[in-house]
């Protein structure tokens, strides 16, 4: 039969969707399978069945007897299609080439597989789940040793945290009790000298009152007027200096000068000497100073 590749397309076209090619490789195999007796009934009996079928269910086969039918694995549905030349892909040098490759790798592989069989011996399975479960037991057990060290060593570094967070807060708290004792001895100390020192002050201060109303009768009687150019000496008007004694102005002048000077200024003048002591006595500087002010005034001049 003459190959259709050089056929005009509108032929090709026919052939293929009316299954012209599929229908005589059918009719084909048949013939070739049963080998009837009288082919042209065979023929005829099996186009009807084809036209019951339809031509969509339409195998290369479906001729032949199951009986007949081979039991080997077909390579492909239909051959008539490369003989009439519908196929537009042919068999090129490139595709011969893949397929050899592909036979030959397949052919190493297998005979690998058999070496391998032959050449290693077998191994027991359940010997080697053993193995496997030991191994994986041994690594579970470390595992767990490990969390549990992780977990020991994580408590044992908070407890030593709050340890030393406790030990700090006990030295802070002696710390504490401790300075406050010292400060309570302090106060108590320091009020007990400041009252014994007040209490000196005061005792002073009476001493020296009692002095001065002793000796207030005998100095008045003895009070002179003095004027102050007497106190001149001869010396002062050559341009030498003298020595001028305040006890000998008049106690008018001395009353004066003492009362420009505050409480304090003249208490810290009353310890000079006696007579200075004897001035500020006079009871002219002390009228209207509280007892509580004269206090205060004593202690801190000393």
């Amino acid at each position: 039969m003459a190959s259709l590749r050089r056929a005009s397309p509108r032929l090709r076209k026919y052939f293929k969707e009316n299954y012209v090619p599929q229908v005589c490789e059918a009719l084909l195999c048949g013939l070739l399978v049963t080998c009837p007796e009288d082919p042209l009934r065979y023929l005829e009996e099996m186009i009807i069945g084809i036209m019951e079928n339809g031509l969509e269910t339409l195998l290369w086969d479906m001729c032949v007897d199951p009986l007949m039918k081979p039991k080997i694995r077909r390579l492909s549905q239909t051959y008539l299609e490369q003989l009439f030349g519908l196929d537009d892909q042919l068999v090129t040098p490139e595709l011969m080439i893949k397929a050899c490759n592909f036979y030959n790798g397949r052919l190493l592989k297998t005979h690998f597989y058999t070496w391998r069989e032959i050449a290693i011996p077998p191994t027991n399975e359940d010997d080697i789940l053993a193995e496997k479960m030991g191994a994986a037991i041994v690594y579970d057990n470390f595992r767990l040793k490990k969390h549990v060290l992780h977990h020991w060593h994580s408590y044992v570094k908070n407890r030593k945290e709050q340890l030393r967070d406790a030990l700090l807060r006990i030295q802070k708290m002696f710390h504490c009790y401790k300075m406050i004792i010292t400060l309570n001895k302090w106060r108590d100390r320091a009020r007990h000298k400041f009252k014994k020192r007040e209490d000196e002050l005061m005792l002073k201060h009476e001493l020296q009152l009692q002095k001065f109303s002793k000796l207030k009768f005998k100095t008045s009687s003895k009070e002179e007027h003095v004027f102050p150019e007497q106190f001149v000496s001869e010396g002062f008007l050559v341009g030498g200096i003298t020595e001028f004694d305040i006890s000998q102005l008049p106690k008018r002048a001395i009353l004066q000068i003492f009362s420009y000077l505050s409480l304090r200024d003249v208490i810290i003048c009353g310890q000079v000497n006696r007579s200075w002591l004897l001035m500020t006595q006079m009871g002219s500087l002390w009228n209207g100073v509280s007892r509580h002010y004269l206090k205060q005034c004593l202690y801190f001049s000393s």
